[in-house]
């Protein structure tokens, strides 16, 4: 296996630096490309377990892209793929995966849903980011949806958490369940208007015309002053 991980960083060392030379020399093929899904997922595995090379980290996540119409093999291969998220620590990788698993999501929610809920509890930011961005990735992309009340059950516990990257993907995933659920997402941000995190808010509404968006913009203030002087009022007694 080491020979094909030396044979993936130097690939990807000579290649260029910008992402179209990257997929190019990934498109040329390496000395194991003959081999079944089954034998590359196994080298792929290795490769993305023991690389401390970012780019040999995206020819992993290229290598699952180009089977990802493939439901067959895409399903057999989240119980080895559902571990690389424990790796991840740069939204590079965790947004190019989470169109992989967004993809497994929408063939058999209830294989995967299970791992989400775990990661929705985690205490690294990653995983919770990921519980909530590869349920949808592009709502474009997806034939079939997942019911609202599924989709929001796991951005809910959500939606006040500080982690940057966190704060990223709630509002990343709430414009995404409003591209699908305009109306169901509007009563969630109006109900949960003093919760919802900064980017939550902005990216959520990017889509509403200004009068609801400035509604909304008030409830948020308005809320605030009244913490404010909530707290004020704790500190004084």
């Amino acid at each position: 296996m080491q020979n094909y991980l030396q044979e993936i960083e130097t690939i990807t060392s000579k290649a260029g630096e910008t992402v179209p030379l990257q997929r190019k020399a990934f498109n040329a093929g390496f000395s194991f490309s003959l081999l079944t899904f089954s034998e590359q997922l196994e080298i792929w595995n290795y490769i993305w377990t023991n690389t401390k090379v970012y780019r040999a980290e995206m020819f992993c996540l290229y290598f699952l892209e180009e089977h990802i119409k493939n439901k067959e093999e895409m399903l057999v291969s989240w119980s080895t793929i559902k571990v690389w998220q424990d790796k991840i620590n740069r939204w590079e990788t965790s947004d190019s995966i989470s169109k992989i698993y967004a993809q497994l999501v929408e063939y058999d929610a209830a294989l995967i849903l299970p791992t989400y809920k775990k990661w929705n509890t985690s205490k690294n930011p990653w995983h919770r980011r990921q519980s909530i961005v590869g349920l949808l990735y592009y709502s474009a992309h997806r034939k079939h949806y997942l019911p609202f009340q599924v989709l929001i059950d796991l951005v809910t516990p959500l939606i006040s958490d500080n982690a940057y990257y966190v704060e990223k993907g709630v509002g990343w995933t709430l414009r995404e369940i409003g591209n699908i659920y305009p109306k169901e997402q509007e009563e969630f941000l109006f109900e949960n208007a003093t919760k919802i995190c900064a980017y939550g808010y902005s990216a959520g509404t990017e889509k509403w015309d200004k009068t609801k968006r400035e509604k909304l913009k008030e409830i948020r203030k308005a809320g605030r002053v009244l913490n404010r002087k909530n707290s004020i009022s704790k500190f004084q007694k």
